[in-house]
Formats: structure tokens, C-alpha cells, sequence
């Protein structure tokens, strides 16, 4: 087995992700795949923006919102024939929607404690691997997704979570053992604590992410794009 990390350069646009999927779709011909996508490029710095901005009780936190929404639909319909548009779509907003929920409580109580920060921040990664999962499916109908955080336990140290290799690398040993599948995506930078809250690995924290699972998986090779 094979990990691929790519960043958010790589995942900038639908441009980039097509380029992206041609690589993934050519290396899947030799051997298994786990792929670790980050956010689209500048997501995370704009997650963290319309947060401060939040907290400090300025509601042009939803402008950033607003874009953060385009960026992603933008994406997903260059990505997505229009026949199937429809229901990921739906679930992109879903996503969005819970996001401008969590601002407006900041808003409301002036304020973004570490573990609301690291939920926040966590949505660019989720938006990303879905959108990139999705768009993989329509040319390799045998791959997949799955959330890290079901995979990448850690302590509940907010903003640079200190992972839990016995139980991470477990957890990821029984999920390779079972999957079927010849290409797995997989966010980056998120993981969740044993209670099962919302973590992440720090800045720079999709490569950890991608050594996390080619360490447990013992993998061939590990590419950082």
C-alpha cells in the first residue's frame, strides 16, 4: 500500500484537483491507495479569520462564510456532472450551515475557546476530502472515503493534539485489513480525541496525518505532493 498526501496548492481548485485525480487514478493501476487531501488553498487561514472575527462580535465573519460556501460549490459543479449535482450539494451546505452555526455562538458569547477553534478549523479538511472523494468516484467507482478522526486518536491538548499511536495505529490496522477498496481519501490535519471531540495535529498537520497512516500501514512509499 501506497500513502499520497497532497496540499492545498494541489487541492486549490477544480483545476488542480482534475490533476490530482489523473495522478491518484494512475498510481491506483499498481497498488492500493490511501490518499490525505488538506483544505483547499487558503480555507484554513480564512476559517481562522471569520473566527476572530466572530468572537470579537463582527459580523462580516458571514462574508468569509459566503465565500468559503462559493469556493467549494464552485468546485464541486466543475467537478460533478449535473446530473448527480444535486444531493452533494445539498451536503455541502449541510456542512456549511452547521460551520455558520458554530460562528454565530462565538458571535453571541464574544469569544473562541481552543476546542471550538479546532472544530472550526476542521471544516476545511471535511469540505475538501469530500469534495475530492466524490469527484474520484466518477472515474474509479471502486474507492472511497473515510474520516480520520475515527482513525487518529489523540489527547484533548486543543490546537496541537498529542496523538495516541496504540490506539491510532490499531484502529488503523483493522480498517486496512478490512477495506476493499483500491483508493481510500482521507482528510488531513483532523483527529478526535477518545471522548470523541473534535482535535487537530497543528499547522502542517495533513504531512503528520499522512505519516500517521503510512507508519501504522507499514506502506510501500509515502509521497508528499
Amino acid at each position: 500500500m501506497r500513502v499520497l498526501k497532497f496540499g492545498g496548492t494541489s487541492v486549490a481548485n477544480a483545476e488542480n484537483i482534475k490533476l490530482v485525480l489523473d495522478i491518484v487514478i494512475h498510481k491506483a493501476q499498481e497498488e492500493k491507495l490511501v490518499v490525505v487531501v488538506s483544505a483547499l488553498s487558503k480555507v484554513t487561514d480564512l476559517l481562522q479569520l471569520a473566527a476572530s472575527k466572530a468572537a470579537a462580535n463582527d459580523e462580516s465573519f458571514k462574508d468569509i462564510v459566503t465565500e468559503i460556501e462559493k469556493k467549494h460549490l464552485d468546485a464541486l459543479k466543475e467537478l460533478i456532472p449535473v446530473s448527480e449535482q444535486s444531493s452533494l450539494l445539498s451536503h455541502i451546505k449541510r456542512i456549511v450551515n452547521h460551520l455558520e452555526t458554530l460562528l454565530d455562538g462565538c458571535f453571541l458569547l464574544g469569544e473562541l475557546s481552543p476546542r471550538t477553534s479546532d472544530t472550526i478549523l476542521s471544516f476545511g479538511e471535511l469540505l475538501s476530502s469530500y469534495i475530492i472523494a466524490e469527484a474520484l468516484k466518477q472515474h474509479l467507482k471502486n474507492s472511497a472515503y473515510k474520516d480520520s478522526r475515527e482513525l487518529i486518536k489523540t489527547n484533548n491538548n486543543f490546537g496541537k493534539a498529542a496523538v495516541n499511536f496504540e490506539v491510532s495505529n490499531q484502529l488503523i490496522s483493522n480498517f486496512v485489513a478490512t477495506n476493499e477498496s483500491q483508493v481510500v481519501i482521507m482528510p488531513g490535519f483532523i483527529a478526535s480525541s477518545l471522548d470523541g471531540i473534535n482535535t487537530t495535529l497543528g499547522r502542517g498537520g495533513s504531512d503528520y496525518t499522512a505519516a500517521i497512516i503510512a507508519a501504522a500501514v507499514e506502506a510501500t512509499d509515502l509521497e508528499i505532493w
